[in-house]
């Protein structure tokens, strides 16, 4: 067995695999004697069909199969061995049908890899801010914290401290065919959301008040208000809808106190409105400096996107495109395909290259870390933060069961590392800031 390579240029290359016969003429042969002797015939004592009824019924399968893998298996050995980071996958090349009974044979693959080059860290630089919490979003925070821990207090109008908690239902038309099974929408607004605190004004106990789909899709501000994204807006099967007034309270605030504290970070971790704030800040701040990491690095890595030429395997990739999707009609489709997700794979082969040449490495402890930071962020959306470690790992190795969730957690540590070699080897230009000020960067 054997594999050459013919460059067509510096990022692509015709992979020839040829076979002798001797490569696989053993297995298969191996393979139909075991058929052979579990082979049940009519006719035939088990272990008595002879050899050459197997041959011919399942000969060309068994070699067709073991050839394949043989080839599978020197193409990724080559790629491995050559350390070929591989843009898209192997596009084999057509050819006549496969005489497995020639003494030797040969099959071609089209392959693109990420071109030879280094990027040089130093070089680069971005603004580094420094970003801490104000008093008043210090004072906000508490306040929420006080407030998922209120109690309800029943009014019988709405006021302007007034929480309204609101059962959204779809209107079936009258000559609707077919069932309708639309669960109703429970949602709560408060003067926080302005239009749909407008929308319930003036209403009380029981009302019903009529919106429809087509106001929820040109404002947007009331879909957010009343909780509607994107994606349950297109699942609004009718025009017409129903907000009906279910309960109306005011919340009164939980006291600062022991036990307010207690509720939030554990017994006895807070013991004074003090030590809260100064809880909270360090939090705040913490939050905001991931933030502002995140920013820098984004920063620095399209300076390099915009600075670094990365060549392409450009002909090889409308091969692919149209080789691994079937809806591609035409090169000219494929090509028009690939120009609009150059600037995405540029950015993939520079985030793999600074990966490669820093060794930044990911196992499955990094994988359970992250998860268990997403099991921590998940549980303090609902108010816990002070589950025990064992019980927070117990939910991350079930997170990690599935497929999908492993792939997208392992991208995450990617970026994590990355994101640390980057904060470390780039040049930061420190800026104070303020959050909203901060805020309004991230909007350029």
């Amino acid at each position: 067995m054997n594999v050459t390579r013919t460059n067509h240029d510096e990022v692509s290359a015709l992979l020839t695999v040829t076979l002798n016969k001797s490569d696989y003429k053993d297995k298969v042969e191996k393979t139909l004697i075991n058929y052979a002797k579990n082979a049940t015939v009519p006719g035939f004592r088990k272990g008595k069909v002879p050899l050459s009824m197997v041959k011919k019924q399942y000969e060309a399968g068994i070699a067709f199969e073991e050839i394949n893998k043989q080839v599978s298996e020197a193409l990724n050995n080559y790629v491995n061995d050559n350390t070929l980071r591989l843009v898209g996958q192997p596009v084999p090349v057509p050819m006549n049908e496969l005489d497995y009974n020639a003494e030797e044979l040969s099959v071609g693959f089209e392959v693109g890899f990420e071109p030879e080059f280094s990027i040089d860290l130093a070089k680069y630089e971005a603004p580094h801010y420094k970003v801490e919490a104000s008093e008043k979003e210090i004072n906000k925070s508490i306040e929420n914290m006080q407030k998922r821990f209120a109690d309800k207090d029943p009014q019988e109008k709405i006021t302007k401290d007034s929480y309204v908690a609101l059962s959204i239902a779809q209107v079936v038309e009258a000559d609707a065919e077919g069932e309708h099974n639309h669960p109703p929408k429970q949602v709560t607004v408060s003067a926080e959301q302005k239009e749909g605190f407008v929308l319930v004004k003036g209403h009380k106990m029981g009302d019903v008040i009529k919106l429809t789909k087509t106001q929820l899709t040109e404002s947007e501000d009331l879909a957010k208000d009343l909780s509607y994204d994107a994606h349950e807006l297109g699942h609004i099967h009718h025009e017409e809808l129903e907000a009906t007034v279910v309960e109306i309270f005011k919340l009164n605030l939980a006291e600062l106190n022991q036990e307010l504290f207690d509720k939030v970070y554990g017994e006895g971790n807070i013991n004074s409105e003090e030590e809260l704030k100064e809880r909270v800040k360090k939090e705040l701040d913490e939050y905001f400096q991931q933030n502002a990491d995140v920013h820098f690095v984004n920063k620095v890595l399209e300076n390099i996107s915009e600075k670094e030429e990365v060549q392409l395997p450009e002909a090889f990739l409308v091969k692919w495109l149209m080789f691994s999707n079937q809806n591609i009609a035409s090169e000219e489709q494929a090509k028009e395909i690939l120009e609009a997700e150059k600037a995405i794979i540029k950015n993939q082969i520079i985030e793999g290259k600074l990966l490669s040449d820093n060794d930044v490495k990911i196992d499955y402890a990094d994988v359970l870390a992250q998860a268990e930071v997403l099991v921590n962020n998940q549980l303090a959306m609902y108010g816990i933060h002070n589950l025990p470690q064992e019980e927070v790992q117990k939910y991350a190795v079930e997170m990690l069961k599935q497929e999908e969730q492993v792939r997208q957690i392992s991208q995450e540590v990617a970026m994590n590392k990355l994101k640390e070699v980057i904060l470390e080897k780039s040049k930061k230009k420190e800026t104070k800031i303020s959050h909203d000020k901060f805020l309004e960067e991230l909007q350029k």
